[in-house]
């Protein structure tokens, strides 16, 4: 298993919790986001309550229990909802800092940018693309404290993102997870 990383200093960037932000706003009642934030340590609540700019970050952990307590108070299981949430937030991405991606974007140039996409939101881990097929390829998270939420937030990101390239027939299974005491994420893609 990987050296312990104190998950407290594992930060995200501002656009994936704006993106989590929006989700919950459109997909939740005003008394489900309230109840969600309430059960958040108050200064997290506080954090959530306002936008983040691009710039701000926040523990990772903290990301992955807003996505609990917002599925809870959904009454939805938290894999579904992360999946929902990841899709949205590849919708977003690519109307705003990925919109370079409409341009030129195949499954492939996709796959050729994931390492930097990640690093450029993540201050830890690494995104190892191996494989790589014509319609497939394998994605490794190396070095990263994943949690149930996150991962199910990053697979429907995945999935999400490879529908918009115009790829057809998308599959994305995660097959190997840090949170269930596996050593990294990893995650098959393939497509048509």
């Amino acid at each position: 298993m990987a050296a312990a990383i104190d998950e407290a200093t594992v930060t995200v960037k501002g656009s994936p919790v704006r993106s989590l932000q929006k989700f919950i706003e459109t997909d939740l009642t005003a008394e489900q986001r309230e109840r969600a934030l309430g059960n958040l340590p108050p200064e997290f609540a506080a954090r959530f309550r306002t936008p983040f700019l691009a710039t701000e970050t926040v523990p990772v952990h903290m990301l992955n229990r807003l996505t609990e307590e917002a599925a809870r108070a959904k009454g939805e299981p938290v894999e579904a909802f992360a999946r929902r949430a990841g899709r949205a937030a590849a919708g977003d991405a690519i109307k705003g800092i990925y919109r370079f991606f409409a341009l030129v974007m195949t499954p492939q140039a996709l796959l050729g940018k994931a390492t930097q996409m990640w690093s450029s939101l993540y201050n830890r881990g690494e995104i190892k693309i191996e494989q790589p097929t014509d319609k497939s390829a394998r994605l490794r998270l190396i070095n990263f404290p994943s949690e149930a939420a996150g991962c199910a937030r990053v697979t429907g990101w995945i999935e999400r993102m490879t529908e918009l390239t115009g790829a057809k027939d998308i599959t994305v299974e995660q097959t190997t997870c840090f949170a269930k005491g596996q050593p990294h994420c990893e995650w098959f893609l393939k497509w048509s």
